[in-house]
C-alpha cells in the first residue's frame, strides 16, 4: 500500500523586522464576534511575565517595531513599565480596543514618548470595525464605538496620529470604506490620510483548511515573513497562531526557527489576501 505524505508549504523569514509580544491571551474587556481567540469561561491571569520580556529585549533583539497585542494589552498590570522597556529598544505599536484610553491615559502616553531619549515613537492601532455605531457594536459589543471615538479624540488632542484597524466584515469596497471612515474622522476633528486606515479581511477560523498554493515566496507580504511573536509559552510564527502547536517555532528569542509551515486555515487566508494582518503596511 502506497502512503502519500502531504507536506505543508513553508516560507523562510530572511530578517526579523518586528517582534510581537502577546501580553495576554485570555484577558480582554470585549468579546468581538470575529476574534481569533477562543476565550474560556473561566477567567485566567495569563499575563506574560515582565522578566520574559526583559530577557528577550536584552538578547540583541534588534527590530524596527515592537507590537503589544492580546487579548487587550493595556490590561496587563505592568503595561506602563513594559511600554517604557520596549520604547528603549524600538518604535512600539499598541494594538488596542481603546476602552482603557481617556484624556489622562493619552496624556500619560505622550509623556512617556517624550521621556524616551532614543526618539522612538508610540503608535496606536485602534480597533473599530464599522463607521455606523449600531453595526460596529453588534460586532464588538455595546458601547465599543463611542469609547473608540472618544479614545481617538483624546489621542489627537495630544498629537498622536492613530491608525484605525478595520476588519472588513461585509467585504465592502475598500475605497468606500475609507471614505466613510474619513467622514467619521472629519466629524471629530481628525484629519486623516490613507495611512490612518488599515483594512484587513475577515478570517473565518472555523472554515475548513484549504490547500495553499505559493508561486513566489518573495512576493508574500504576510506577518510571518518578517516577524515572530513572543508569548509566555515560547516563540510563535504570528499572533494568529499563538498557543497553537502548529505555530510554535522555538522556546526563546535566541533559539527559534526562521521557517514557517503554512498548514492552517488562517495561513491560507493570509496567503490568499497577501496582506499583513497585524503589522503596519510598510
Amino acid at each position: 500500500m502506497n502512503k502519500t505524505i502531504i507536506k505543508a508549504p513553508s516560507i523562510t523569514m530572511d530578517k526579523m523586522e518586528a517582534l510581537f509580544i502577546e501580553m495576554t491571551e485570555q484577558n480582554c474587556n470585549l468579546r468581538c464576534k470575529h476574534c481569533y481567540i477562543n476565550f474560556r469561561d473561566k477567567k485566567e491571569k495569563d499575563f506574560i511575565p515582565i522578566e520574559t520580556i526583559k530577557q528577550t529585549l536584552s538578547a540583541n533583539c534588534n527590530v524596527d517595531y515592537i507590537y503589544l497585542t492580546g487579548g487587550e494589552p493595556m490590561l496587563h498590570p505592568d503595561f506602563n513599565t513594559i511600554l517604557r522597556l520596549c520604547l528603549k529598544n524600538s518604535n512600539t505599536v499598541i494594538h488596542t480596543n481603546a476602552l482603557n484610553i481617556n484624556d489622562k491615559k493619552a496624556r500619560f502616553l505622550r509623556k512617556v514618548e517624550e521621556e524616551n531619549q532614543k526618539g522612538n515613537e508610540i503608535i496606536l492601532m485602534i480597533s473599530i470595525d464599522h463607521y455606523e455605531e449600531k453595526i460596529n457594536d453588534e460586532i464588538r459589543g455595546r458601547g465599543a464605538y463611542r469609547k473608540a471615538v472618544h479614545a481617538i479624540q483624546s489621542l489627537i488632542k495630544y498629537d498622536f496620529n492613530p491608525i484605525l484597524c478595520i476588519v472588513n466584515h461585509f467585504n465592502e469596497n475598500k475605497d468606500t470604506l475609507k471614505t466613510r471612515f474619513k467622514e467619521l474622522c472629519n466629524s471629530i476633528g481628525f484629519e486623516t490620510t490613507d495611512i490612518n486606515f488599515k483594512i484587513i479581511p475577515l478570517i473565518d477560523k472555523n472554515k475548513t483548511s484549504e490547500e495553499i498554493q505559493i508561486t513566489d515566496n518573495n512576493k508574500l507580504k504576510i506577518d510571518c515573513k518578517r516577524s515572530r511573536t513572543l508569548t509566555k509559552n515560547g516563540i510563535f510564527t504570528c499572533p494568529l497562531l499563538c498557543n497553537d502547536n502548529r505555530g510554535k517555532c522555538g522556546n526563546n528569542i535566541e533559539n527559534f526557527s526562521n521557517k514557517s509551515y503554512l498548514e492552517t486555515q488562517m495561513c491560507s487566508e493570509c496567503c490568499k489576501n497577501n496582506t499583513p494582518m497585524f503589522s503596519l503596511d510598510l
